[in-house]
């Protein structure tokens, strides 16, 4: 566990000026205090005295423009509710040093313990130590969507591959052989599963992964962009496969603006199951995410990590289902 000591070694000052920066007295230049508190977060170091446990947890989501976290979130926080617990909410904006931030002002607060929603270790060429130094200190921790090898944490996740395996599937059973993948970023993990599904169902039909994958940023444009490089191909695929519900919608309407008709010229499955993909025409065709039971179970996994904080807990798999909207069709 860090000391007070460590923090100054680490800030290159005397422990007297660090712990007139942890009490908040003056007479510290601003430099120097800048420094300290840089060593405080990067060490999870959190002054003694603080409050007693208030009966809150932190739920920490990497943004709130895709409608799938504020819907995770939400759901938890009804949990949550429910169980006697407040939820403090923190948009981490998908980076690692804010993700850190809240964290540090999370222990300081004293919450009982914390959800991860999506962190930030989906980014497999980000930097992780932070959550080892967590579990170290002591915190009380769920993973969502995403956990670590070699952290004793518990986590709760949908089956990432399965739902490459389905959405792909179910474009083989309409009789189309050109599935491409528009795909979110290469070095997140949540991609990588979805890639790994859609290359065994083609094999497994008799088809070989052709290199019909571009990438794109999980947002409306980043999946215009990507289907834009599938569509103008002379050998453009009957049927796309998509990372999200969100990058699935912006396809349909780059496929519009290309002069293609969804789903008679190209079909479309998303992922994620968020209300919007009904309110878009043709509704899409997606692979949905059973939230109520990811929300439920996380708090209660985090229940029990708050009462029993030895006990070693297991990595929860939920499995998608395919909803069938009106973006897919046979192929032509």
């Amino acid at each position: 566990m860090a000391s007070l000591r460590d923090v100054a070694q680490r800030a290159g000052v005397s422990l007297a000026t660090a712990s007139r920066v942890t009490t908040g007295t003056d007479g510290v230049r601003p430099e120097t205090r800048a420094r300290v508190e840089e060593a405080m977060r990067d060490l999870l170091y959190v002054p003694p005295g603080r409050k007693p446990e208030t009966g809150a947890i932190g739920l920490l989501v990497p943004e709130l423009t895709n409608p799938i976290f504020p819907c995770l979130a939400q759901a938890m926080e009804a949990r949550a509710t429910e169980a006697g617990l407040a939820t403090i909410l923190c948009n981490t904006t998908a980076a690692a040093y804010r993700e850190a931030d809240y964290v540090h002002m999370l222990l300081d607060r004293r919450v009982d313990g914390m959800i991860f929603i999506s962190c930030e270790m989906t980014h497999l060429a980000g930097d992780h130590d932070h959550y080892g130094k967590l579990v170290d200190e002591g915190a009380r921790l769920v993973f969502v969507n995403g956990a670590i090898d070699g952290l004793d944490v518990p986590s709760v996740s949908v089956d990432e591959r399965h739902a490459g395996v389905l959405s792909t599937r179910h474009l083989i059973s309409l009789g189309h052989e050109r599935i491409g993948f528009v795909a979110g970023p290469a070095d997140y993990l949540p991609t990588r599963e979805k890639a790994a599904g859609r290359e065994e169902a083609l094999r497994q039909a008799g088809l070989e992964p052709d290199g019909l994958v571009a990438h794109g940023d999980f947002t409306l444009e980043g999946g215009r962009r990507a289907a834009r490089k599938l569509l103008q191909r002379d050998d453009r695929p009957t049927g796309l496969i998509c990372s999200s519900d969100v990058i699935a919608i912006g396809v349909v309407q780059e496929a519009r603006e290309l002069g293609l008709r969804v789903p008679e010229d190209v079909s479309v499955v998303g992922f994620d199951g968020i209300e919007a993909a009904s309110w878009v025409y043709p509704p899409l065709t997606t692979v949905e995410q059973p939230i109520d039971q990811i929300a439920s179970t996380a708090v209660e996994l985090l229940q029990t990590v708050i009462a029993e904080p030895r006990r070693s807990l297991p990595r929860v798999l939920f499995q998608p289902r395919l909803r069938q909207g009106g973006s897919t069709a046979p192929v032509r």
